[in-house]
């Protein structure tokens, strides 16, 4: 049985290759998930070259509603 809390969180959201950054659970809004990805990935799919990595941006997505709450994933 899983214990660690991130983890546990990372299933729920139902992404792989992410960090779980912080949840804000605020009543009545949205549910925020702050994640970013993990960089797992060293080599292009495609083209199989080295990835270089460019900086970082933040993101807002509306997900699927989990437990009856909107979610956005930042």
């Amino acid at each position: 049985m899983e214990k660690d809390h991130k983890a546990i969180s990372k299933i729920l959201v139902g992404l792989v290759d992410i960090n779980l950054i912080r949840v804000e659970d605020n009543l009545g809004e949205p549910l925020h998930v702050h994640i970013e990805c993990s960089n797992s990935q060293k080599q292009c799919p495609t083209a199989e070259g080295k990835v270089h990595h460019n900086g970082l941006r933040v993101v807002e997505v509306v997900d699927l509603p989990s437990f009856g709450r909107k979610v956005i994933l930042f």
